[in-house]
Formats: structure tokens, C-alpha cells, sequence
């Protein structure tokens, strides 16, 4: 291979021989027209490398050739070997998807349900709930820019075809078309307006594309079957006094709906941004965020997103896919956010800065809908709600919460930690700045009430799945977490519901200070390297009821106190492919994979089968369960948790 092709596996994918695993994508970062840009290939197959191009074929025989010259980084799919030999086959399938854009995407475009009590907050955001009296028709073509309709209250500036309209009048709604590369819209009102984007191709070369200074409601509507492409310039000429935070960029609130698309490239700073909040309640909306430390959409009070689809892709370093300073509230739609930076240091914290997908400084609730995040750079987060606040040397703050109920989720980091060698003393203080990818992460509070929360995290030390400063309440759903640091983590866990699956590759699959079963089922699995599948630090560790199984080189045993009894078993010094918890007879009760890496393997069973004073079984089994099996224990329950061997 030439070494022009600067070939990086960095985007961590399955390849197994399996036929019943699908085939997924290659991400390409690019230079086009002197700037980085990324390409998905869907579904490929085969690659083959000549001189100055590479072709790549996907499952249906079409080829695509790409321009050696151009490519930066490629990112392919690694051979999971682990994954296969340590998850049942029923868990396989939960972690074999990709996160990309489609073409199928504009299809799924579905309006948030009307909200039709006048007295709640969000009843003004919808478009058909105000009157509009007047119109305005802004039509560009090429340097100009004319302007007809209900124009007697307006009062106009044109340079070219930079368009500044001031006015005090109440209902006016613009409708914007045609093309221009070197124009803008600019608004200064004290009245809502509506903005129609009616098949709008503009691109401004020193700053915002759309400006509005009122301070109340901008409404764009995206009519249907209309494309609107808005493009901001690399550079901002700066208007004193004036924010100018994106390529759309409003004072006041920003309501999207309609049923058609907009594609907003921001080259300098934000996509879509607000000094107030941005609701999208429905249209297919993408955005491009080029700039280091960019944000594909802003709310500086909250983001709301309630229906449409919302893409973003964030390729800056310490960039943002979607980002509140306050709250960020999903209820209903498409998200789909992906991010390609590093993190970067930043002198004034002291600290690194990461890329996100989806960030919110306080609070984020997610009630609705389908989100998919992917950030593939060092540090780099996939969903991350509040922030930490240092009060002393000894004491930190954890603010903002994380909610979930009756949504799909989908989250997958691939970068790395930087600096990749360990940066925390033996009690786990930091000693240095460093930046950890993390799947799902919350400063504060965690509750998971239902919905399907999936997380993988391939990229290395310290790539963490599932994680809280505070404590994790799963009451349903399921959840599934995969990675190579702790598949989750956090101060301490109740679970009351839910089908939770838990896998770490290289530390402690389950790792809580304390955890509390009530219901449900949690099956984790630890590392290989003398690593724990379920860890609470010999803290409080009650099973009340539902099922539970763990497991690692080593485990904690939940407490004598338990409501439901358990059992904890230690193998050492063979290579076995499963482990079985059976009664007197021999009959499974409940059987394991475990790797043959293992050089102890132990196995954490509380099912509510089991009774104190009845005689069970531990076996092993050499290949598969068809083997004739090991009897590694022959015990009696005598109590409510009991430990048979140990790891040294």
C-alpha cells in the first residue's frame, strides 16, 4: 500500500466470517477545495489500492473510485474476536449497526404533535398558531436582490445582494428564493416573523447567511419538496454590538417546521444558533460544521427537538454536534450526529476540550424519538449531559441530569484517550489533564425509565460505555453497553427493570460504588486481565429479586442480607468455553460463554430459582455444551450468598 494513503484503522467495526453480520461502512476524510470534508461509502466489500486512486465495490458489485490524492485518514472495520467469544449469540446482533447518513433519511421526516393548550410555554412555537397578515417576496439572482409584496412598512438596505430589512409591523411573513455567492439576510425587528425558504441557495462570503436581531420568534418554514442550501463565509466581518453566532444566527427564539430541507454549511463558527433557544418541530435539516470548536446547532437556553429529522456533522476539533447551555430536550424525531475531531487543550481551563455529538451544560431529557451519535477522535463523546464545578482541592459539584424514556438510542466512540498513557495516580486522582471517550455520560443523575439505550466504545484505554458522577436508576428498557474501559460506571446503581447487558473488554464490566437489584435483568462481563465483571468496590451489594449474572477473572459477592440468594465461583487453571450453574441432577439452570484468555474465571449467579438448603452443581464445559461436562463444585445453599474457591 503507498504510504501517501496515510491509511488509519480508527473506526472500529465488525468483520466476522459470519454471513449473518451486515456489512458496514468506510469513513473517508477528504480535502476538497483545500478543506477537510467526510465521506461515508455504504456497504463495501472489497478495496483494491493502485497509484494515485483506490476503488472500492460494495455488496451489490457497484465501484466507486476515490482520488488518492485527497485522503486523509480512511477509517475501516477492525476483526472483533472478543465480542464473539465472551457475549451469548442472542447479544451479537445488539451491537452490529452503523451510524450514517441515508438517503432514506429525508423519508422519516415526521411533524411534532401540536401542542393545543394556549397557557404551555411551547404553544407560540408552532407556526399555525400566529396570524399572518402580510407578505414579503425576497427573490436573489446572482449580485441582486429584489424585494416586492407588502413592503410600505419597511424600510430597506441593499448592498448587492446583502439584503437589511428594519420594521416595526406585526405579521409579516417573507418568502425567500433563489441563488446568490455572495449575499446575506438580515432582520431587525421587535415583532415575530416568518421566514419561507422556498428552494433558497445562498452563500455569504463574510459572515452569517441569515442574521436576525429581534428579539422574538424567527420562524423558518421549509416548504415541501423544497431544498435550501445556506453557506457562511470562513471569516466574519464583525458589527459592533452584534452577535453573530452561526450561519443562521437569532436573538430570540428559532422554530423550524415544514416538510422540506435545509442544508446549512458553517465554515466559520455555528450552523444554526441561538441567544435563546432552537425548536425543531419538524423538515429535514442537515448541518456541516467545519471550524474547530464549531456547533452544528446552539441554543444558549435549550434546544428542543420534537419532530423532523436533524443531521449534523461536526469535523472540527472540540467541536459540537448539538449543544445547549442549559437544557437539551429530545421528545420526538430523527437525530443523527456525527462528529470527527480531537480534543484539544485549552490553556485558559487547564484542561482538554472534546468533541460531542450531543451536549447539554445542565439537564438533557430525552422522551421520544431515535437518536444516533458517532464521534471517531481522541476524547471524543457520544451523549453528555451536565457539567462539574470544583468547590475545593477535595470537593467537586456534579450538576445536570440525564433522563431517558420511550427512545431509541444508538451511540458509538471509536478515538482514543489523550494522552493515551495513564494519567491518574494508584487512588485514582488525576495527575494531568487528559480527555476519555465516553459513550453516554451524565455529571449528575442517570435514570433510564424505558426505551432501547445501546453504547459501544471500541477505542482503547479508558473508552468508557455508560457513565455518571452521581447515580444510575434503570427502571426499564434495555440497555447495552460494549467498550474497552468500564461498560459502566458510576457512584452507585438502582435497578428496578429492564434487560441490561454490560461488557468491558480490558477493565470492570459493572463498576458502582453500591448497587441495589430490585427487578430485572443485569448480565455483565469484566476483562480478561485479572478484571472484575461486577465491582462495588466491597461496598453495599443487595439483590432483592430478578436475575443477575457476571462475569470475569474475579467478582464482589452481593450481601448476606440479600432477599435473593446467590452464588459465587471461582475455576482456575484450565481453558473452558462455558460455565454452568446446574442442579443436583445436572440440569442446566443457567449456562455462560467464557474465553479461553481467562486465566480464572469467575461466575456470579442470583436467579430466583435458587433456595437455601438445595443442592446445585458448577460445570464446566471444554469446547461446547455438547461436551461431557467438568463437575468443578457439588454444593449445598447454606445460605443466602456463598463463595466457592477464590482467585489466588
Amino acid at each position: 500500500m503507498q504510504s501517501k494513503y496515510k491509511v488509519l484503522i480508527a473506526w472500529c467495526m465488525f468483520l466476522v466470517a459470519s454471513s449473518n453480520w451486515a456489512q458496514h461502512n468506510v469513513y473517508i476524510n477528504q480535502n476538497v477545495n483545500g478543506h477537510n470534508r467526510m465521506r461515508i461509502v455504504n456497504g463495501i466489500e472489497k478495496m483494491a489500492f493502485g497509484t494515485d486512486s483506490m476503488r472500492a465495490w460494495d455488496s451489490n458489485a457497484r465501484s466507486y473510485t476515490i482520488d488518492a490524492a485527497s485522503v486523509g485518514t480512511m477509517a475501516f472495520r477492525e476483526k472483533d474476536t472478543w465480542l464473539l467469544k465472551v457475549l451469548p449469540e442472542k447479544y451479537w446482533a445488539d451491537f452490529d449497526y452503523d451510524i450514517d447518513f441515508e438517503e432514506t433519511d429525508k423519508q422519516r421526516i415526521t411533524a411534532e404533535p401540536e401542542v393545543t393548550d394556549p397557557k404551555s410555554v411551547q404553544y407560540d412555537d408552532f407556526l399555525t398558531h400566529s396570524i399572518w397578515s402580510k407578505t414579503v417576496n425576497i427573490a436573489y439572482n446572482g449580485n441582486e436582490v429584489s424585494i416586492t409584496g407588502d413592503t410600505d412598512s419597511l424600510v430597506v438596505t441593499k448592498e448587492g445582494a446583502h439584503l437589511t430589512i428594519q420594521t416595526s409591523a406585526v405579521g409579516i411573513k417573507y418568502i425567500l428564493t433563489g441563488n446568490s455567492s455572495d449575499a446575506s439576510f438580515k432582520l431587525y425587528s421587535e415583532r415575530k416573523a416568518c421566514l419561507v425558504l422556498n428552494g433558497l441557495s445562498l452563500t455569504n462570503p463574510q459572515g452569517p447567511v441569515i442574521n436576525s436581531q429581534l428579539k422574538r420568534r424567527l420562524f423558518i418554514d421549509l416548504p415541501a419538496n423544497t431544498v435550501n442550501i445556506l453557506t457562511d463565509g470562513y471569516s466574519y466581518s464583525k458589527v459592533k454590538g452584534e452577535d453573530q453566532r452561526g450561519c443562521i444566527f437569532a436573538e430570540g427564539k428559532i422554530c423550524i417546521s415544514g416538510e422540506g430541507q435545509l442544508c446549512v454549511n458553517a465554515n466559520k463558527k455555528g450552523g444554526i444558533a441561538s441567544d435563546d433557544y432552537v425548536h425543531l418541530l419538524g423538515g429535514f435539516v442537515h448541518v456541516n460544521a467545519y471550524a474547530q470548536k464549531g456547533k452544528a446547532i446552539y441554543g444558549k437556553d435549550n434546544v428542543i427537538v420534537g419532530g423532523g429529522v436533524l443531521r449534523t456533522y461536526s469535523e472540527g476539533d472540540a467541536s459540537k454536534g448539538i449543544c445547549s447551555d442549559s437544557l437539551l430536550w429530545m421528545k420526538g424525531g430523527v437525530i443523527k450526529a456525527i462528529t470527527t475531531g480531537d480534543a484539544v487543550y485549552d490553556d485558559t481551563e487547564e484542561d482538554y476540550s472534546s468533541c460531542c455529538a450531543l451536549k447539554s451544560e445542565w439537564d438533557m431529557n430525552i422522551t421520544g424519538g431515535q437518536i444516533y451519535c458517532l464521534s471517531t477522535g481522541t476524547g471524543g463523546k457520544g451523549i453528555s449531559a451536565g457539567h462539574s464545578e470544583v468547590v475545593s482541592e477535595t470537593k467537586t459539584n456534579y450538576l445536570g441530569t440525564l433522563t431517558i424514556a420511550d427512545a431509541d438510542i444508538y451511540v458509538r466512540t471509536s478515538g482514543k484517550r489523550i494522552p493515551e498513557e495513564k494519567t491518574e495516580d494508584d487512588h485514582g486522582q488525576k495527575i494531568e489533564a487528559a480527555a476519555s471517550p465516553k459513550g453516554m455520560k451524565s455529571a449528575g443523575k442517570m435514570t433510564i425509565n424505558s426505551g432501547n439505550v445501546y453504547v459501544r466504545c471500541s477505542g482503547g484505554a479508558a473508552a468508557e460505555g455508560i457513565e455518571s458522577k452521581k447515580e444510575i436508576y434503570i427502571n426499564g428498557g434495555k440497555v447495552r453497553s460494549y467498550s474497552v474501559d468500564d461498560g459502566m460506571n458510576a457512584e452507585g446503581c438502582y435497578i428496578k427493570g429492564g434487560d441490561v447487558m454490560i461488557c468491558s473488554t480490558e477493565n470492570d464490566g459493572f463498576d458502582v460504588s453500591f448497587l441495589y437489584l430490585y427487578d430485572g435483568l443485569l448480565y455483565t462481563i469484566g476483562g480478561d486481565i485479572d478484571q472484575m465483571g461486577l465491582d462495588t468496590d466491597g461496598k453495599t451489594f443487595k439483590v432483592m429479586n430478578g436475575e443477575l449474572v457476571s462475569l470475569g477473572a474475579r467478582n464482589c459477592q452481593p450481601y448476606e442480607s440479600s432477599e435473593q440468594a446467590s452464588v459465587l465461583c471461582y475455576v482456575k487453571g484450565k481453558s473452558i468455553s462455558y460455565l454452568a450453574l446446574a442442579d443436583a441432577d445436572g440440569n442446566i439452570i443457567k449456562a455462560i460463554p467464557t474465553p479461553d484468555t481467562y486465566r480464572c474465571v469467575s461466575a456470579l449467579f442470583s436467579l430466583s430459582c435458587l433456595q437455601v438448603g438445595n443442592r446445585y452443581k458448577i460445570l464446566s464445559f471444554e469446547k461446547s455444551l455438547s461436551d461431557t461436562p467438568v463437575t468443578e463444585y457439588d454444593f449445598t445453599l447454606e445460605k443466602m450468598s456463598i463463595q466457592l474457591g477464590n482467585f489466588r
